[in-house]
């Protein structure tokens, strides 16, 4: 009886397999699936990894917790390894071969006579504009990359099989090679708008357009001290492009009331508490009677704002206690209007835009001189502020202090302190490269404790050990042109 009933199992499983192996069928296709990418859906996809969808506080985030402790906006309320730069190795492979890597095809597929009048492309949005801005999306990671860790793998880079040791590019290169694709990219654009599954602009071209420019500008003024001519030359060309215009062509990331795509220090806060306000932060809104304080921060349980000192485990403090959202301690942790589930996270602000131009300005890079840089400055002030909720009589109010009215001779101080305290959750590698081209504002520098060479602020990140374990050459190469991978090394425009 045995016998008969696995020979009958036998023949039948036979008969599906032959079922299944008839002409035109495959069974490594599923039928559930679509045969051809999704253009659109791998943009979404792009946009979520650097939004947070990757791992809640990744530092593959733009608003990652790593970017926020390098530019102090943060201090860790127990362990401080990030603090003190004991991490000094981070992976960069994951943005290779997720939004790198899913960019590409849509600029593939797009460009594909093959594919790109398919309904799973052209549904999307024309081939133009799902090309323009996947180039833009593109540029910005890159960008984000090479600030962080210099020399990197470019025009070798997303090969697959062809080439698994892509070389390292020159930082320099990179640059001049970012801006050109920004350019050309915002041009590409069309005039009607056509995007779907773009969950930052909404498919809004215009702001598409504004934000390709915006980077083009902030790119142009990192060469203030390397080389100041072509920054010069490339800012005007930025400009003549069209930044950002108002708080409306902000680059926000807008996170969902759903613990499946939450604000990451909400995912914090649930039960963690690993970060609070740090005392730079607070004690310098306080110095300036600035209206964002309450934004930025929460009371402690005496209705006080209290920063935690950076760096250390509140010893400072004394009797240091933490507490929650619901049961404050004594140190301010992160205000809910930044940090609640749903509250979004701005990558570029047209606060940062308008204090980039407040700069040019100062510099003679465009005209107006200082009383431009001033109208700037006002015009970016008051931006920042009404991201935040504040407006009209407490705006003039806070430009109107002595310490705030802009003065032409601290007006880069002046401008980049703001730009600094605009930018709290938002792009904190952004904020972390300004500090290391500009020296300002005054962080805490050295980080008594730190684990970084003369425990500095490192000028660089280390770049992954996979890269010495399977790239050994290019390795090798990359350390003998720009420096020892050591976090003190200065990349190309760090002068």
């Amino acid at each position: 009886m045995k016998k008969s009933y696995i020979s009958k199992y036998i023949a039948g499983a036979f008969f599906i397999f032959l079922s299944s192996c008839k002409v035109g069928g495959d069974v490594n296709v599923s039928p559930n699936q679509s045969p051809n990418p999704q253009s659109g859906y791998m943009l979404t996809s792009a946009i979520q990894f650097l939004g947070g969808i990757n791992g809640a506080g990744a530092t593959t985030n733009i608003n990652s917790f790593t970017g926020e402790l390098y530019s102090q906006y943060l201090a860790e309320t127990f362990y401080t390894n990030e603090s003190l730069f004991s991490l000094k190795q981070y992976d960069y492979q994951t943005y290779y071969t997720g939004p790198l890597q899913d960019l590409k095809t849509i600029i593939a597929i797009n460009t594909d006579p093959a594919k790109k009048n398919l309904a799973s492309v052209t549904k999307f949005g024309t081939n133009n504009d799902q090309i323009a801005s996947a180039r833009i999306l593109t540029a910005f990671i890159y960008l984000t990359i090479t600030d962080r860790w210099g020399d990197i793998p470019y025009t070798q880079a997303l090969s697959g099989a062809a080439n698994f040791s892509p070389a390292f590019d020159a930082q320099k290169d990179i640059y001049a090679a970012l801006m050109k694709e920004l350019d050309a990219a915002q041009a590409q654009l069309g005039a009607t708008n056509s995007l779907t599954g773009d969950i930052l602009f909404n498919g809004d071209n215009s702001r598409w357009k504004h934000w390709a420019n915006s980077l083009h500008a902030i790119m142009a003024l990192r060469l203030s001290k390397v080389d100041p001519a072509t920054g010069k030359t490339e800012f005007a060309k930025a400009v003549a492009g069209g930044l950002m215009s108002s708080n409306d062509d902000n680059a926000a990331y807008t996170y969902l009331g759903a613990q499946t795509n939450e604000n990451p220090y909400f995912t914090n806060y649930r039960s963690r508490y690993d970060y609070a306000v740090s005392s730079l932060v607070v004690n310098t809104l306080k110095g300036y009677n600035d209206p964002r304080l309450p934004v930025y921060a929460a009371p402690t349980s005496a209705n006080t704002y209290v920063g935690l000192p950076y760096g250390t485990y509140g010893d400072a403090l004394g009797n240091y206690n933490k507490g929650t959202r619901s049961k404050p301690g004594n140190v301010s942790l992160i205000g809910l209007t930044v940090s609640g589930q749903s509250s979004p996270t701005v990558w570029t602000s047209y606060a940062q835009v308008l204090f980039t131009e407040a700069e040019a300005a100062h510099l003679g890079w465009i005209t107006g001189g200082d009383a431009g840089a001033e109208t700037f400055y006002n015009q970016g002030v008051t931006a920042s502020l009404a991201q935040s909720g504040i407006s009209g009589t407490d705006a003039n109010t806070y430009l109107a202090q002595a310490a705030i009215k802009f003065n032409a001779n601290t007006a880069l101080s002046q401008i980049i302190t703001q730009k600094w305290i605009a930018g709290f959750l938002s792009d904190g590698w952004e904020s972390w490269a300004e500090y290391r081209r500009t020296g300002l504002p005054t962080l805490l520098d050295p980080v008594p404790g730190s684990l970084s060479p003369g425990q500095k602020i490192p000028r660089r990140q280390q770049y992954p050990q996979t890269e010495h374990d399977l790239n050994l050459t290019n390795y090798n190469a990359v350390i003998a042109r720009q420096g020892p991978d050591a976090l003190d090394t200065r990349m190309y425009w760090d002068k």
